[in-house]
């Protein structure tokens, strides 16, 4: 990790996430996807991107494993660029924070035994704990649709 970096915090149910901002290519409303037979249960369909692309999109709490919510007003899509743009889902985009690399635990020391494979590490900010995701991982190649 550099000496510090932007990262988009995004949220999913009441818990504060990181993504480096360098993934980030835009937010959007959310809006319905087109679903597509054959695709996990993450995926929830395809979009069309201002008429230039049509990418898929990703509900992040399901492939995180957490509950799913029906979206509300808050809820964004998130396009992202980590080899293939894809849209991802989440509850709401808060804010655009300056890390410094001595405020992040590494994933297996704030984690202990629990899998961390999506996790970059865990930002200690101001009394509260932000986990930064890494979007490579989350997104994978089984996540395009």
């Amino acid at each position: 990790m550099a000496d510090d970096q932007l990262y988009v915090v995004f949220k999913l149910g009441a818990v504060d996430y990181g993504a480096p901002i360098s993934m980030v290519q835009e937010i959007i409303e959310h809006r319905p996807a087109t679903r597509l037979p054959g695709t996990p249960p993450f995926v929830e369909g395809v979009i069309d991107l201002r008429g230039q692309r049509v990418i898929p999109v990703v509900n992040l709490r399901m492939r995180l494993g957490l509950p799913t919510a029906e979206p509300g007003v808050e809820t964004r899509i998130m396009v992202v660029e980590c080899g293939t743009v894809t849209g991802l889902v989440v509850d709401g985009v808060t804010e655009v924070l300056n890390i410094q690399a001595s405020q992040v635990d590494p994933p297996d020391r704030a984690a202990g035994n629990v899998s961390t494979g999506y996790l970059l590490g865990v930002a200690r900010l101001e009394g509260r704990l932000v986990p930064l995701i890494d979007l490579a991982r989350v997104i994978g190649s089984e996540a395009a649709a």
